[in-house]
């Protein structure tokens, strides 16, 4: 069984996120993003997951790589 999003999914998923965000606009981008975090993490049954896929996102805001497309490794 796989565990992540195939890679076609997972750019389904960035186009979605691009249009959510397109339409709330930027002065509600964070609260957008915030709660889809909390929906998403919800279904997460571990902690630690949610820890560190929250550890890795942050690492990644730090580095030239981040500001295109994610990758599955984001």
């Amino acid at each position: 069984m796989n565990e992540t999003l195939e890679f076609a999914d997972l750019e389904q998923v960035y186009d979605l996120l691009a249009e959510a965000i397109d339409q709330v606009g930027p002065e509600r981008e964070t609260l957008l993003l915030a709660k889809l975090s909390l929906l998403l993490a919800h279904h997460i049954p571990d902690i630690s997951l949610v820890s560190e896929a929250i550890a890795t996102a942050l690492a990644n805001c730090d580095t030239a790589e981040s500001i295109g497309r994610p990758g599955p490794d984001l």
